[in-house]
């Protein structure tokens, strides 16, 4: 790289590099500038549009009811695929349930599964769903979704609603050992009903319970 030894030089490079450069320089920063502009709208934007999807979530999901799930059912279909919508389903699903109306509430669950990205709430959805199959008196239903890969943060409960189905099938040997499974997995927390389950299968096997 030459190197200038006097002011004039540098002056007259600069000049030099202005005059066969200087738009391709000017050009640059004009982008540079859009693009720093143009980011900093696309923040605005995006924020604008999650302000007003979260507005239109409170608003679809206030007080619903099952006499009232016009507003609730719009707004899923007018969100679908994002993790708002998915949300709706699964506050729809729950009102279903408190009303019992399980096949309404199954049918927001397996929506709600198989339109989400999270793993959390597709563990969420599954688990709910494999519930009602097991009040509904479809075990085996039951036993498939809980079977599935989950999420280490519902190890505890997909392994008690196992216990469970097991249990109910007449397979207390399996059924100890997925509350085992589910006691392992901190699924004792608040969870006294589990401690229960356990300590009738121990007795049941001759076993004193710890």
């Amino acid at each position: 790289m030459e190197i200038y030894s006097t002011e004039e030089q540098q002056v007259e490079a600069i000049k030099s590099i202005w005059s066969k450069y200087g738009g391709a320089i000017i050009g640059g920063v004009v982008v540079g500038l859009a693009s720093i502009y143009g980011w900093n709208w696309y923040q605005d934007n995006e924020k604008a549009t999650q302000e007003a999807q979260s507005l239109a979530y409170q608003q679809a999901t206030e007080n619903v009811s099952v006499d009232n799930t016009a507003k609730v059912q719009s707004f899923i279909e007018a969100e679908k695929g994002s993790g708002l919508a998915t949300l709706a389903a699964l506050q729809l699903a729950k009102t279903y349930v408190e009303a019992n109306q399980l096949d309404k509430a199954a049918e927001q669950l397996k929506w709600a599964k198989d339109n989400t990205q999270d793993k959390s709430v597709q563990d969420l959805a599954t688990y709910r769903l494999a519930r009602i199959e097991f009040a509904q008196g479809n075990a085996d239903a039951a036993l498939d979704l809980v079977n599935a890969p989950n999420s280490e943060a519902f190890t505890a409960q997909f392994a008690e609603l196992r216990g469970d189905i097991l249990l109910s099938q007449g397979d207390a040997d399996k059924a100890r050992g997925e509350y085992q499974t589910a006691a392992d997995n901190d699924g004792l927390m608040g969870n006294p009903g589990l401690k229960m389950k356990l300590d009738n299968l121990a007795q049941d096997n001759g076993t004193v319970a710890l």
